[in-house]
């Protein structure tokens, strides 16, 4: 009897545990496990890699900022230009996302840039289009044609398509958490969904 009572607790623990768990996000689903782990990231590293001239990137900015916000303490998200070698364009952004980053602008400036290019159809893939956004913004028109035109600037844009590849990204906007796992609008179905998958890998990192 004793031994029928100690399998049925035993049962209803699991059932319980396992009910908890249910609604967790499905891995090869909702998320994936890079085939090949970023080495040296710490587990909790949460990286966002974007285009400013993607409608799905800039629905995702402000949900993943309130989410980011709410942690604590608050969470560094890397930002990553999605950059292909063959694509001016996404070139292009990459080198105002490093030129407003090297200035410390980036993250207060990211979505007036948005704005900029998905509501109100402006192109800033150019040095004179960029000072002509800048000086609308009020910023130091100096000190962003400097930073646009440096060699720190020049190295980063270099190097993003392959930092792109470190994180075996495809589409965009992709979060990888913890250099182990990545999910996106495109996996999950929405912006909303995609932070709740995104804090899930959080948490259990």
């Amino acid at each position: 009897m004793k031994k029928t009572m100690r399998l049925l607790a035993l049962t209803a623990v699991l059932t319980c545990l396992l009910g908890a768990s249910s609604g967790d996000p499905k891995e090869g689903t909702q998320y994936f496990r890079l085939k090949h782990p970023v080495a040296g990231v710490d587990a909790h590293q949460v990286v966002e890699v974007f285009w400013y001239d993607c409608p799905d990137s800039y629905a995702f900015e402000k949900p993943l900022e309130t989410w980011a916000a709410r942690q604590h303490p608050r969470v560094k998200v890397v930002r990553v230009p999605a950059a292909w070698p063959d694509r001016p364009d996404q070139l292009a952004y990459a080198r105002l996302y490093y030129t407003l980053d090297r200035l410390g602008l980036a993250e207060r400036e990211a979505l007036p840039v948005f704005r900029a290019v998905r509501d109100r159809h402006q192109d800033l893939t150019s040095e004179k289009r960029v000072l002509a956004w800048a000086a609308e913004r009020g910023l130091d028109v100096g000190a962003v044609r400097r930073a646009y035109r440096s060699k720190a600037v020049d190295a980063a844009v270099e190097a993003a398509p392959a930092l792109r590849e470190r994180y075996q990204v495809v589409e965009e906007p992709t979060v990888v958490v913890g250099g182990r796992f990545r999910t996106s609008p495109l996996q999950v179905g929405s912006a909303s969904e995609t932070v709740s998958v995104m804090d899930h890998l959080y948490r259990t990192a």
